[in-house]
């Protein structure tokens, strides 16, 4: 090639490449638009699945449907409540169909999770997004559920709700915080109770959008493309069974991986059983606090009422909120359903 055809054709690929990221972009890899679910209604149908861990005890699935029953609901029980492979609640084709086949089905209008364990990220191959983006509706759960509900949002827009499964607590106040969240349009806000505290890590109010859950879940979703982008979110996470170090460990992972950093806001729900084996061998969770997340300088608190514990909020995942750190508030900003 001789020079003048070689700038030729360097000047034609310089052009060319300028292109490029055009040729690729397609309406897929844009960020879908928020779509909140229809509220739910007295008489509706809540479905309970399985899609991640066995239900061994049978009396729990009961105590749900009579809980949901007296609230108002009628009440569908999916097949995977009584299935069993090892740990599981059945197959992962079997829990995967359940799942998309629940969102096809108009008679159900909220799908709520019996219970987590571990399974939910052997689904996410099987599920079918544009389903679900097609047919939305109400989810909720917590622990290992956290997978879906971070999941759907991110590829669908669906807004999700991380509150009470099957066979945790549905006393009063899980309850009525659950059906506030899911049933009124109006925006809310959810109050610390006062005889728990919250407990301010840095003052000060802050918005964003919500995304969060189980705090070792989440990690784990780290580099799989199923998490939604951290860019002034408001992250709210929650642990069990997990001592000070662990905990370090988890939030070391977000620092390193570059979400903290992208944050707005950030709170710690409860931290259930979570006490150092040998305390004087340890850092508190206030340390770990201290050490993470107060130089990001951002408004911060911990011991909110949601996650492994009886009475808990339901926090919608994608809805912009506002928090308080100092009175340790949560103000949706927008309704979670429409």
């Amino acid at each position: 090639m001789d020079k003048k055809s070689r700038r030729r054709f360097l000047k034609q690929a310089g052009a060319a490449s300028l292109l490029l990221p055009l040729a690729g972009f397609t309406a897929a890899d844009e960020k879908p638009e928020v779509v909140c679910p229809p509220r739910l209604r007295p008489g509706d149908t809540i479905a309970l699945t399985a899609p991640a861990g066995a239900i061994f005890n049978e009396e729990s699935i009961t105590k749900a449907r009579v809980a949901l029953e007296a609230a108002g609901f009628k009440v569908k029980t999916g097949d995977t409540l009584k299935a069993r492979y090892g740990y599981l609640a059945g197959s992962d084709i079997r829990r995967a169909k359940e799942l998309n086949a629940l969102f096809s089905d108009h008679s159900v209008n909220d799908i709520m999770a019996m219970r987590g364990g571990w399974g939910c990220a052997r689904l996410l191959p099987l599920i079918d997004f544009e389903n679900i983006r097609k047919h939305p509706k109400i989810i909720c759960g917590f622990s290992d559920i956290t997978t879906l509900l971070l999941a759907l949002h991110h590829k669908t827009g669906l807004v999700t709700f991380h509150g009470p499964v099957g066979n945790s607590s549905l006393g009063e106040f899980s309850m009525q915080h659950f059906l506030k969240v899911v049933q009124q349009v109006e925006m809310q806000t959810l109050l610390q109770p006062t005889e728990d505290p919250v407990v301010t890590i840095t003052p000060g109010k802050a918005r964003g959008i919500l995304a969060g859950g189980n705090l070792t879940v989440l990690c784990s979703l780290i580099g799989t493309g199923y998490l939604p982008d951290w860019k002034n979110k408001v992250l709210f996470v929650e642990e069990t069974e997990e001592e000070p170090y662990c905990i370090d460990r988890l939030l070391t992972q977000l620092k390193l991986s570059g979400v903290l950093d992208q944050l707005s806001g950030f709170v710690f729900g409860k931290c259930t059983k979570c006490d150092a084996e040998e305390p004087e061998k340890s850092l508190t969770l206030q340390q770990v606090f201290d050490d993470h997340i107060r130089p990001l300088k951002i408004p911060a608190f911990y011991n909110s009422s949601f996650g492994h514990v009886r009475d808990k909020f339901t926090l919608p995942v994608g809805i912009e909120a506002e928090i308080d750190a100092a009175s340790g508030t949560i103000r949706l900003l927008k309704p979670s359903v429409v």
